[in-house]
């Protein structure tokens, strides 16, 4: 019993995690879910998408912990919301709800 539950949460790591996920994300997703297949050891193996909830609606974040660089949330639709838009300091301090959509196999 135990081994069917480690082998489903292992599983359940490698795919999406949650409902409503644009499309934009599910292609980005499938390159990253490549990319590891074919260099196992790639730094990709090592990061996740996120979802929050702002103002009635879902913003996706990229984390990638190797790197220093960050670009905004990006909403449903795949638009930025840039890190110079005055709203984008409104967005940090309120977002809530953070769900995993997706997760490397190392994160």
């Amino acid at each position: 019993m135990v081994l069917s539950i480690s082998t489903l949460s292992c599983q359940k790591d490698q795919s999406l995690l949650i409902k409503d996920v644009p499309d934009w994300l599910k292609n980005n997703i499938s390159g990253l879910e490549e990319q590891i297949k074919s260099d196992p050891i790639t730094i990709a193996a090592y990061t996740a998408w996120v979802r929050y909830e702002w103002e009635n609606e879902y913003y996706f974040e990229y984390f990638n912990f190797s790197s220093s660089t960050k670009t905004g949330p990006k909403c449903m639709d795949g638009k930025v919301l840039s890190m110079a838009d005055p709203k984008y300091v409104k967005y940090e301090n309120e977002k809530c709800c953070m769900e995993y959509v997706w997760k490397g196999p190392k994160f």
